[in-house]
């Protein structure tokens, strides 16, 4: 009886034994989830097993037999997973290597180098990559990061377009990573919340913060060229400003041709200097030929009032009934006397290379900051601000010191509370009605050369 019973025993171990052999899976440490379902399996066991460690909501631990060894593999609950909010802190720095090490880590010296999964955690608020080896990373899923670290990788395209609660930005390439493994663009004009701005060792050429006016430190030490150029409102908002200079900020290339990247924009041009080969067209995509547009001295008409719409859209343009937001790409026709923009939806403009401007419509815009110091020909400036403009989209001041050949001023329904107009004696129309202001007592010997008075006493 006793052999008969030692039998039975052997081969119940035996078929035990068979069965884990199979892709028999038992979870380890808890039970993982009750139904085993919505299970996404975690490619890089390094970045399983950090997450594993940081007891992030949704992520298991699995055992499977294989050829009689048991091999620990992740998962992702990816319904548990969407109730993570917070830190993901993933570094794996030399101190962060020992921590993980004396925790027993079997992955702790290894680096990740794929971060598939980190999608499913659309609550993270801050993520932490750093001294990884990461080439890529889709973080369209993250719209809820406030924080961002990928210091020390090898990552050469990145999208933030959709994180656009990023506060903290910081990414410097790794000194072991190629040219291909850093950045050489970057659009960061949907970051508009960027207080911190950290991107050293990259291969970036130029790079647009017009938008990111929240700004109070940004380094990009060490990028190509050192220091980059950035917008002048931009810089003397910083408090740390390495690797950067203000002024006019460097153009992207494309050759001669510049890309256009409002369509408004780039449709009504091509309109307006029909048959003048300055701008080209490639599907949807609309150029400038810098020499061509700087050779160009009449005027641009970029209106949208009245009936210009209706004519627009009788010519075929898409964009007929488009109000104009983005002027960028104006700044090559630096020979034009003329420029019209009434009645679009236009926030910001930049004219400084525009200095053979005689003269400036902006009526019925949304401008809050304009510039003409620059501007030393102008004679006739209207701004008059739209009626459905809020009181931040107006102007709170002006300079019209250098503008001494002014004859003609219109920034009615604007918030002036003051105007210095004591150098521009050529003056003889002047509209500043509907400012708090108003009405502003100016010289009397401009008031008397006047034949328009609308807003101003001597």
């Amino acid at each position: 009886m006793k052999t008969k019973h030692l039998c039975i025993v052997f081969i119940l171990s035996l078929l035990a034994f068979q069965a884990c052999t199979t892709d028999d899976v038992s979870f380890t440490e808890d039970s993982g989830p009750d139904d085993k379902s919505n299970l996404y399996p975690i490619k890089d066991n390094a970045f399983g097993e950090y997450l594993k460690y940081l007891k992030v909501t949704g992520v298991y631990s699995q055992t499977t037999m294989e050829d009689g060894n048991a091999v620990t593999s992740y998962v992702i609950d990816t319904v548990e997973s969407k109730n993570y909010s917070g830190e993901i802190n993933l570094n794996k720095s030399g101190t962060f290597i020992k921590k993980l090490e004396t925790a027993g880590l079997t992955t702790a010296a290894n680096k990740i180098t794929n971060l598939d999964g980190i999608q499913y955690f659309p609550g993270a608020t801050s993520l932490i990559l750093i001294s990884n080896e990461l080439t890529s990373i889709d973080l369209t899923n993250l719209v809820n990061l406030t924080e961002l670290n990928l210091n020390n990788n090898w990552i050469g395209t990145l999208d933030l377009t959709k994180n656009i609660k990023l506060t903290t930005l910081s990414y410097n390439a790794s000194s072991k990573a190629g040219e291909e493994q850093r950045l050489t663009k970057i659009d960061l004009t949907k970051n508009t919340e960027l207080v911190t701005l950290t991107m050293q060792k990259h291969e970036l050429e130029s790079l647009d913060l017009s938008k990111n006016t929240k700004l109070k430190s940004v380094d990009l030490k060490g990028n190509t060229p050192s220091p980059l150029t950035i917008s002048q409102e931009i810089f003397d908002n910083l408090t740390t400003a390495i690797g950067v200079i203000g002024g006019s900020p460097s153009i992207p290339e494309e050759g001669d041709l510049y890309v256009i990247n409002n369509k408004v924009l780039g449709e009504y041009l091509n309109y307006r200097l029909k048959n003048l080969n300055i701008i080209t067209v490639e599907g949807n995509t609309y150029k400038i030929d810098k020499e061509k547009a700087a050779s160009y001295t009449g005027e641009l008409n970029l209106s949208k009032n009245g009936d210009i719409p209706n004519e627009l859209e009788d010519a075929g343009l898409s964009t007929a009934k488009d109000k104009l937001t983005d002027l960028d790409g104006i700044q090559f026709f630096t020979g034009i006397t003329s420029l019209t923009l009434v009645t679009n939806n236009v926030t910001e403009i930049d004219v400084s290379a525009l200095v053979n401007l005689e003269t400036l419509d902006l009526n019925n815009n949304k401008i809050s900051s304009l510039d003409v110091t620059k501007n030393t020909k102008l004679k006739t400036l209207r701004c008059k601000a739209s009626t459905q403009a809020s009181d931040s989209q107006k102007l709170i001041t002006i300079d019209l010191s250098k503008n001494l050949e002014l004859t003609t001023l219109d920034l009615v329904n604007n918030k002036l509370e003051s105007i210095d107009l004591s150098k521009n004696t050529k003056l003889t129309s002047i509209k500043l009605s509907k400012n708090p202001g108003a009405p502003f007592t100016i010289p009397a010997e401009i008031y008397d050369n006047l034949s328009t008075i609308d807003g101003v006493q001597k």
